[in-house]
């Protein structure tokens, strides 16, 4: 090479690692003008090619040179960057895989393809990539950290949280490293670690935004609402791009129960942002919860959002068996196998499910696994961990363990990998969504009779064929039957009537809180007890009791309470004569709760499934007439209760009778009608393929 070219190519990349891309790409094109397929100056212009996104340009540049650098890995590396930024992973990673055919420790090689193992669930393989290259690089930043992911994945904790803790350690003094570490610790589940690390940052740089975010969103996990919401304000005042900010404003909002602001704030976001996904999806979940919400809003609304964020796949040709009787192999997908309501749920029911007719799967997106996880993967017949998985390869997975039918367990959320469904992941699948997804390939809405409207209208509207069971699939876990039942507080002492609304204030509608004030004005000594953990924090005080003053409730009638720990909440159910279900949204594990203390509750069904499932409950046991229609009807239905203590204190008395009468609570026969649902929709799927 001549040295006026040596020249040329060190002033090229003196201006390409000075940040100075347009220079260096004169400078390696004019040395290509003088050397047509000078293969340094291609290698170099397709390296800078990358990081401009020019990615077709680049690959045929290095397509051009490669056969001129042999064994060069570093050559070989460069190459595969620019694959996977064109999209092309497969061919990526087959390139870093060839580069450590040629230098078997060769850390970027090593660092790569452990990143692109990991989402297409090869956790094993990247931990030994990993482990490779910390080998050779013991400070690898990017290595700590990714390898804390993959060890978090596999269940091996304490050694995640050491990788972490050694990356947060080679951080050093940069607050944009630190953050990043934070925010690791965050996705694992672990905010106090989390918060830490965001305060270290903030010593260094106090206008650091995602150290201002960072540390917002863990303190609100920890449920310190009122300090958080003044970091993001702070953070929102130091930056244009604020959707992800105000979408952590969104979810504490919708945690205090002020839905007015969290549906401005998230709609806000999207109309500078139309395609996002996650503030589309908690819109579409904050707006079920408004009294005035119906089946028809909502079954549009769902079906535009999936039609804008659900990728578009072809319905693959299934693997397998189409015989009718067959044991049937079972999908659950969820991101809630730990501590979480739908264990207490679904966990009995899981239990009981014959396991010579049915092999349940359970594929779980959860972030930090803690002892409930693990009872669940006692209960599974195959466990698989997804947690951070590319959809695409979940949905490859399922169809490898050929699942005959998945089941969706909670509908859109932010942290659900919903898009598995809409790449047919299986051939019969359904979902246990209190609301119709929106996803035309989800076949059924699994629920109770009840929770579907009777008019045949309203049913066709979902997305899904409404699969009605009988009975359940929802069954408390089992009670302590040597409690006793309390005696009817109002029976006694100074005779004050105590209502009682056991709910998350997130679920309480502004229609609802105008109903508790009508009954409290009608039913005279009355009180009404409102607990929800959030209470504990000033903020979600405050925005309550100012909803509850608009509504016109007196102060001086109202008992509120935070958190309860568990060995206490008997005492709280105790206190309260007559249960209070919200609408159209209510918690219904605290329901099962309730009625086993003894407690009735008024409910509220309209044509939203959601809003229909403590009427399912309570025609469980016979008490369906506590159920209204109406507005008018659920105040009604609580003036009556309240008004005959004797025939109050008699339902009290006998409530745990009726429901050790009732099959509904009975676990063998809730799991044989899941049973039978699931081979009639397996049957069909049989029928409609000849």
């Amino acid at each position: 090479m001549s040295d006026q070219l040596k020249t040329l190519l060190r002033r090229g990349l003196s201006a390409h690692e000075g940040n100075r891309p347009e220079e260096a790409e004169k400078i390696y094109r004019q040395v290509l003008d003088i050397a047509p397929n000078n293969a340094e100056a291609e290698h170099l212009l397709a390296t800078l090619l990358t990081g401009l996104g020019r990615h077709g340009e680049a690959i045929d540049l290095f397509e051009s040179c490669l056969s001129s650098f042999g064994a060069n890995p570093a050559a070989r590396c460069n190459y595969a960057i620019a694959l996977e930024s064109s999209g092309q992973i497969e061919k990526a990673i087959d390139q870093f895989k060839q580069a450590i055919s040629y230098h078997g420790d060769f850390p970027t090689a090593l660092y790569h393809l452990a990143r692109l193992e990991m989402p297409r669930g090869h956790l094993g393989q990247a931990v030994d990539l990993l482990g490779r290259l910390l080998g050779l690089k013991p400070d690898h930043y990017e290595g700590l950290l990714l390898f804390g992911n993959a060890l978090h994945a596999l269940g091996q904790e304490e050694a995640a949280l050491t990788s972490l803790e050694h990356a947060a350690r080679t951080a050093g003094i940069s607050p944009e490293y630190i953050c990043r570490v934070g925010g690791a610790y965050l996705r694992l589940g672990y905010p106090e670690l989390a918060q830490g690390l965001f305060q270290r940052a903030l010593s260094i740089n106090p206008k650091f935004v995602p150290g201002l975010r960072g540390l917002g969103q863990a303190l609100a996990h920890q449920g310190q609402y009122a300090k958080a919401i003044a970091l993001l304000k702070t953070a929102r005042q130091l930056t244009k791009d604020t959707a992800d900010i105000d979408l952590v404003l969104a979810d504490i909002t919708l945690k205090c129960g002020d839905i007015a602001a969290t549906i401005e704030t998230l709609e806000a976001i999207l109309k500078k942002h139309p395609d996002h996904a996650t503030a589309d999806a908690l819109l579409l979940r904050t707006k079920v919860k408004l009294a005035s919400a119906n089946t028809s809003d909502h079954a549009k609304a769902a079906k535009n959002w999936a039609k804008h964020h659900m990728p578009i796949a072809a319905k693959p040709v299934f693997a397998n068996s189409r015989q009718a009787d067959k044991r049937l192999r079972i999908g659950w997908l969820s991101p809630f196998f730990c501590e979480h309501p739908s264990h207490a749920l679904l966990g009995t029911l899981a239990r009981h499910l014959n396991r010579h007719e049915i092999e349940l799967f359970l594929y779980s997106a959860t972030p930090r696994p803690d002892d409930v996880t693990r009872s669940w993967q006692v209960m599974a017949d195959g466990w698989r961990e997804v947690f951070g998985q590319d959809p695409m390869q979940i949905a490859d997975r399922i169809r490898k363990d050929k699942i005959d039918i998945l089941i969706d367990i909670c509908g859109a959320h932010p942290t659900q990998p919903i898009e598995v469904f809409a790449l047919y992941a299986a051939p019969v699948q359904a979902s246990l969504s209190p609301a119709t997804t929106g996803i035309a390939q989800i076949d059924y809405l699994i629920g109770h009779k009840e929770v579907f409207s009777s008019s045949l209208a309203d049913n066709k509207q979902f997305s899904e064929r409404p699969q009605r069971l009988e009975m359940g699939p929802y069954l408390p876990a089992e009670r302590d039957d040597a409690l006793p039942v309390s005696p009817l507080p109002a029976a006694f002492g100074d005779e004050i009537i105590r209502f009682g609304c056991i709910d998350r204030v997130a679920n309480i509608s502004d229609k609802t809180l105008i109903c508790f004030a009508r009954i409290l004005n009608k039913v005279k000594n009355s009180r009404i007890v409102i607990q929800d953990d959030v209470l504990e924090d000033s903020y979600a005080a405050k925005t309550f009791l100012d909803r509850i003053r608009q509504a016109g409730i007196n102060r001086d009638r109202l008992d509120l309470a935070g958190a309860v720990a568990k060995e206490d909440r008997p005492a709280l159910f105790a206190q309260i004569d007559i249960g209070l279900a919200p609408f159209p949204a209510m918690s219904l594990e605290n329901y099962f709760e309730m009625l086993w203390s003894g407690v009735p509750f008024v409910s509220l069904a309209n044509d939203l499934p959601g809003s229909r499932l403590g009427l399912g409950l309570l025609s469980d046991i016979g008490l369906e007439a506590l159920c209204a229609q109406t507005e008018k009807g659920y105040v009604d239905k609580c003036i009556m209760l309240s008004s005959d203590l004797t025939a109050l204190a008699s339902i009290r008395e006998n409530m745990r009778e009726r429901i050790r009468n009732s099959k509904a609570f009975h676990p063998p026969a809730i799991a044989r009608e899941f049973e039978e649902a699931c081979r009639e929709m397996w049957q069909n799927w049989c029928l409609q393929r000849g």
